[in-house]
């Protein structure tokens, strides 16, 4: 791919929906243990996050020749979260409207959400709760890819 044809909406949509098929992949398994009413375990799912926006800010800026803008990189991380967190939530919606609707009155009492939460409102708090920490993650990373002699290894 030419340099010019890199932008960072497409790496973020690409890992973005790496992410998402992710957090999805892992709520199914949380079910098929019966932990998804465990609703702290969830969390784990951030070392998707961190994985995903770090690689994908890795991978642009290597395409773009070592050189990244850091405004860049936390729209990277920013629209990863976004995009995953859509994914969560579309498929969260599913979920609790066709496959399981005990599951959002589970959720209703657990401490992290409010009583009165309804399919929309866990529809925009998921994307909420996966946008910040998207952003959050990604300035962070930034603080490492900033500078132009720091990369991620080709190893690990």
């Amino acid at each position: 791919m030419a340099l010019s044809k890199i932008t960072y909406q497409k790496v973020s949509l690409k890992y973005g929906i790496f992410v998402g098929i992710a957090h999805v992949l892992f709520f199914l398994i949380m079910r098929l243990l019966d932990l998804q009413n465990r609703i702290e375990l969830s969390f784990l799912s951030a070392i998707f996050l961190i994985v995903g926006i770090t690689v994908a800010i890795s991978q642009f800026k290597k395409a773009k020749g070592g050189n990244i803008n850091y405004f860049q990189g936390l729209a990277i991380g920013a629209t990863t979260g976004v995009v995953s967190s859509t994914i969560l939530a579309l498929f969260l919606v599913v979920y609790v409207t066709v496959l399981d609707t005990a599951y959002l009155a589970s959720l209703q009492t657990s401490s992290l959400f409010p009583v009165s939460l309804s399919v929309l409102s866990l529809f925009v708090l998921t994307i909420i709760y996966g946008t910040i920490p998207g952003f959050l993650i990604a300035f962070v990373a930034m603080q490492w890819f900033k500078r132009a002699d720091h990369a991620m290894p080709e190893r690990i």
